[in-house]
């Protein structure tokens, strides 16, 4: 037969693309005779399935590539980790380090600052020592947390400081003192302040001497401060003073005893004096059985 005949491109291009498009067939040839013919000629278009699969191959090829590329980045940010964990090791290392110096250089401080004033004043220093036992105890029993209850601690170490500007006798002299030399001794708060207040501890520790003699009736001193105008630590230090004060021998007098220290904070309990601190020092000598060593 005519190739026309056999293989009718013409008018297979024309009824499924125009003639400038490529397109791709597969051409299949049977052997079969058929009303004078020896073959059969089949042929189909598979140029969209060709697209189809090329597009689908330019896929996969993106996605391996990205896939390798994700990999890279991945081992990249491996090697970015190890780096930062290093680093964070060696800085959090440093900084222990450092607050350990830290804390060092605040307790030599204060051990050197006592024993200025012990030097004048043995009594005064163990008062202070006792006090800050005390406040620290009130303190942990009232729930608040650790380092507040350290920095009550240290605050009770120095709360008398300022009375190294007072003069020896009057701090031991027994009876009533003159109203002139009681303002001296009343201008320790502020004195303690002044040297504290340049050291940078890591707690209010020169805030809470200037408040300690500070009573939330507003009768106390230097500044006559009421209520929440008192930080809770000069509170805590107001009533472990008192209650110190009164359940020790001073020099110049025998202690009335704790029992009657306990009956004051109470007495004044919410007048002059926090009642959560108050209760929470009651109960930790009628019932925990608190000790001052």
């Amino acid at each position: 037969p005519p190739r026309s005949t056999l293989f009718p491109y013409t008018t297979l291009f024309r009824s499924n693309r125009s003639c400038s498009q490529e397109i791709f067939f597969n051409l299949y040839i049977l052997n079969h005779s058929y009303k004078g013919y020896q073959a059969i000629v089949v042929v189909r278009d598979i140029t969209n399935e060709l697209l189809v699969y090329h597009s689908l191959q330019q896929s996969r090829n993106e996605i391996q590539l990205l896939q390798n590329e994700l990999i890279e980045k991945n081992r990249d940010l491996d090697r970015i980790n190890r780096d930062l964990e290093e680093k964070v090791e060696l800085r959090t290392k440093q900084y222990h380090e450092s607050s350990d110096l830290a804390k060092r250089l605040f307790i030599q401080t204060v051990n050197s600052l006592t024993y200025a004033l012990e030097l004048r004043d043995p009594y005064t220093t163990g008062h202070q020592q006792r006090v800050a036992i005390l406040a620290s105890a009130i303190a942990a029993h009232m729930g608040l947390d650790e380092d507040t209850v350290e920095g009550i601690r240290i605050a009770g170490l120095l709360h008398d400081i300022g009375k190294i500007y007072v003069p020896s006798e009057f701090l031991t002299k027994p009876g009533f003192l003159p109203e002139e030399e009681y303002n001296v001794i009343k201008t320790h708060p502020l004195r303690g302040f002044e040297i504290l207040k340049d050291i940078e501890f890591p707690w209010p520790v020169a805030a809470s001497v200037i408040q300690h003699h500070e009573k939330i009736d507003g009768s106390g001193y230097p500044f006559g401060l009421e209520n929440d105008q008192i930080m809770i630590d000069a509170k805590i230090l107001c009533v472990a003073d008192v209650v110190e004060a009164m359940g020790t021998n001073r020099p110049y007098r025998i202690s009335p005893g704790i029992n009657e220290a306990l009956h004051e904070i109470v007495r004044f309990r919410g007048i002059k004096y926090d009642p959560e601190v108050v209760d929470s020092c009651c109960d930790l000598f009628r019932n925990r059985n608190f000790s001052w060593d």
